[in-house]
């Protein structure tokens, strides 16, 4: 009887300090000046109420809220975290998207940590918004290493240099000075004429070094790319038109790290792999964090392909995009 009459007041207290908090919109320091007791007291006394069931909270979200959305693609495929842009207007879109991928760089960042990249012109934005986040000021970082992902682009000298900046390993050494640390170049072609050559390349120390290096990363940032002729294979001049129509012709939707895959992720069977100086993408795989930022509705299904393919677990893309991976996959 005594043990009953004193849960009853411990459930009374509880309760009444529940009323206080979320009906009252008290603070916790409020209640324990009114109540007579210590701030913790108060913090227990919530705890509690959530603990046996008293307290239940549920967010009810608009329908067309982005949060809701992220939320839906996160379970969908099994995601640390989706960020979805909303911005209807293209140029604003792409700011949204460069920003959203600066934003969870900079809030992932630590001490003795190695961040890995692939590059281009995403990445490219990306980089500019980094460099002019205000954070920057309070940000004090040691032993981080930057590294690539994959070798140089070949790039003609013809093209816009802009688009030659995206594809070097000036992405590297840009994200190395920003947060003071330490770059590291991949001084070899992306495509090679042979599988010998690529061999005697992977086998290179310098080079074998900077892929132990990417290996093992604490997070990664890789754009994702389509397979028409307005990619970055084509663009960037990266390999001959004739392999291009070859890999679209076995069923290749998407890249990423420059590797080709199908529209379930699965990686495309072709010679095209024995001349690519890229981290294998089982052992991409292995990074803790990796981050896909793509958008656009030309890349969608590139996108549903990498993330079948679980190559990333975190994904920034835009609200078409998301809306269509929710709806593709039902």
């Amino acid at each position: 009887m005594i043990e009953r009459a004193g849960k009853l007041r411990e459930e009374r207290f509880i309760i009444k300090v529940v009323e206080m908090h979320y009906k009252q919109g008290l603070s916790q320091q409020e209640i324990g000046k009114k109540l007579n007791v210590s701030r913790t007291t108060i913090s227990r006394a919530l705890a509690q109420a959530k603990k046996h069931g008293y307290v239940q909270i549920k967010i009810n979200y608009p329908e067309d809220s982005a949060i809701n959305l992220e939320g839906r693609l996160e379970e969908r495929f099994g995601l640390k975290e989706a960020v979805i842009a909303s911005s209807l207007n293209e140029n604003d879109l792409k700011e949204e998207i460069a920003f959203f991928a600066s934003d969870y760089l900079l809030r992932t960042l630590k001490n003795h940590m190695t961040i890995a990249l692939t590059r281009g012109v995403t990445l490219q934005n990306m980089v500019e918004f980094l460099g002019k986040d205000v954070r920057l000021k309070f940000l004090k970082t040691d032993d981080v290493n930057v590294v690539p992902l994959m070798a140089a682009t070949n790039i003609s000298v013809s093209m816009d240099k802009g688009y030659r900046m995206a594809y070097s390993n000036y992405l590297i050494e840009a994200v190395a000075k920003i947060i003071n640390g330490n770059s590291y170049q991949m001084l070899a072609p992306q495509y090679v004429t042979s599988p010998e050559a690529k061999k005697v390349f992977m086998e290179e120390k310098s080079i074998k070094e900077v892929f132990d290096l990417a290996k093992s990363a604490d997070i990664a940032v890789a754009g994702i790319g389509t397979l028409d002729h307005n990619s970055a294979l084509t663009n960037a001049e990266f390999i001959p038109m004739e392999e291009f129509e070859r890999l679209q012709k076995k069923g290749g939707t998407g890249e990423i790290l420059s590797h080709v895959v199908d529209k379930d992720g699965k990686l495309v069977k072709d010679e095209f792999e024995e001349h690519l100086l890229s981290l294998d993408l089982e052992e991409f795989k292995k990074i803790p964090i990796r981050v896909g930022v793509a958008y656009g509705l030309d890349k969608k299904e590139a996108i549903l392909g990498v993330l079948r393919g679980g190559y990333v677990n975190v994904l920034i893309t835009d609200e078409k995009v998301a809306n269509y991976l929710i709806e593709e996959t039902k």
